[in-house]
């Protein structure tokens, strides 16, 4: 890389590196206190700006969802081969979505932030915030892969749970997290970078969470026996 590394500070804070730049960035930030606090400040602002955006949906949206997708009629559109595929795409992503809303919604569940595209720096000082909240609760667990540490903020109203004390995978497998509502598991997302970490909403009363080792890419239902289990409520 022939790029002055002290350049790519504001593209590491939004995860904006390629894979081997990041690598190349992260060796450079143990030897580098200027551009760890530039990117610990820079992380910080990035949160703080997506924290801006997040609203709380109405108590009547879930019924006003599942009124309308009950009244839209259900035809084959008539169009292309090329089209057709455009539009089978654009109903999948349609589905997913009205699915996270009536989930979040009804059961409490909610996507990881490390899934909603968002870059992994921003979601590791979404972390940080949780976990520097001055309401903040914190419990640690030790577990066979590792430890994994819970915080809770009743002010902020989200969760954070910090993985850097997991080993990594190998063998093409990953961590999972899951929220169990009334004993249904829904996948959280899929951990991509352990020393990230994860941030969510803070789930329904009734809502645990729990992580598996899943395969590359996870799975839509667990495969193997959860490896630690929490109730964010009781953090």
């Amino acid at each position: 890389m022939s790029t002055d590394l002290h350049t790519l500070s504001g593209a590491y804070a939004i995860d904006a590196l390629s894979e081997e730049e990041a690598r190349q960035f992260d060796r450079h930030l143990e030897e580098c206190p200027a551009c760890r606090e530039e990117v610990r400040e820079l992380q910080a602002a990035a949160a703080r700006m997506g924290a801006a955006e997040a609203l709380t949906p109405p108590p009547a949206l879930k019924a006003r969802v599942l009124a309308a997708a009950d009244q839209l009629p259900q035809l084959p559109p008539r169009v292309t081969h090329l089209e057709a595929v455009r539009k089978r795409r654009w109903s999948a992503k349609l589905v997913a979505a009205a699915a996270v809303v009536v989930l979040a919604l009804g059961g409490g569940v909610a996507v990881f932030e490390s899934q909603r595209g968002g870059g992994q720096g921003v979601v590791a000082a979404t972390v940080a915030q949780v976990f520097q909240a001055g309401d903040a609760h914190t419990k640690t667990v030790r577990t066979d892969h590792g430890t994994v540490t819970v915080a809770t903020s009743p002010s902020m109203g989200r969760m954070a749970v910090r993985t850097d004390g997991l080993r990594a995978l190998g063998g093409k497998r990953v961590y999972q997290l899951w929220a169990i509502h009334e004993g249904t598991p829904t996948s959280a997302g899929v951990i991509e970078n352990l020393k990230a970490g994860a941030a969510m909403a803070m789930p329904s009363e009734g809502t645990t969470v729990a992580i598996t080792v899943e395969p590359q890419g996870g799975s839509e239902q667990p495969t193997t026996r959860p490896f630690v289990t929490m109730d964010p409520r009781a953090v």
